[in-house]
């Protein structure tokens, strides 16, 4: 072998390497941007959930202050 043909396959090899390197960065910032969007996801549902969770603790403490009014017109009444 000469020199030139063993130069020109540690030059293959580099370039492999160099672009299995780059493959998995790349992977692996997809991972990550994959969890901050579930945990955003994620988030969202938790805030939603305490403000139901907020708002059914609002009502149930009206009620227990005044339960006469348990069945007053909320405005989402059915029309029939």
């Amino acid at each position: 072998m000469t020199a030139s043909t063993i130069l020109s396959i540690i030059s293959a090899v580099f370039t492999v390497a160099r672009w299995l390197i780059s493959y998995a960065d790349q992977q692996k910032w997809m991972a990550a941007g994959a969890a901050e969007a579930a945990l955003k996801g994620i988030q969202e549902a938790d805030a939603a959930i305490s403000t139901a969770n907020k708002a059914r603790a609002d009502m149930r403490d009206a009620i227990t202050r005044n339960p006469d009014k348990l069945r007053d017109d909320d405005g989402f009444q059915r029309p029939d």
